[in-house]
């Protein structure tokens, strides 16, 4: 499921700097169409081994879960060995000044071809419907266990 999943960075003005921000969705499918409690469910189990909560007022930090190789990122998930790597050098680069960043999980599919007001939009309605998980990830040493 993590190679499966959509993942979407941008930079955020936050307190006077940039802070990255990676969101994940659960990908559309192009022919079958699974229902949405399953994509719920799926993305709640994805929420979790991140450690992410439901956006609030409070985000927590989750610790250490971005590992920096060359001009990618790699997204550790609790009890499994596997990482998702993000390919985006400029994200990297600002992951690696602010040693952070925000990772926002939604809980329902979102097309991997969405615009960018689409997107916007998704992630509107989403916190707005309490289907936002939001988390402070930081930047280290893999978690243990990941390899």
């Amino acid at each position: 499921m993590i190679a499966r999943l959509n993942a979407r960075t941008w930079l955020a003005p936050s307190e006077g700097e940039l802070l990255p921000v990676l969101m994940l969705t659960y990908p559309a499918p192009q022919f079958d169409e699974p229902s949405p409690d399953v994509v719920e469910a799926t993305m709640r189990h994805v929420a979790a081994s991140l450690g992410t909560v439901a956006a609030g007022p409070v985000v927590p930090e989750v610790g250490v879960r971005l590992t920096l190789r060359g001009p990618d990122a790699l997204l550790w998930f609790t009890d499994t060995a596997y990482a998702l790597k993000i390919a985006h050098p400029r994200w990297t680069r600002a992951v690696n000044v602010s040693d952070r960043a925000l990772l926002a999980v939604g809980l329902d599919e979102l097309s991997p071809v969405a615009t960018a007001a689409e997107v916007d939009e998704y992630r509107e309605a989403a916190r707005a419907a309490e289907r936002m998980h939001l988390g402070i990830a930081r930047v280290g040493r893999p978690i243990r266990g990941a390899k």
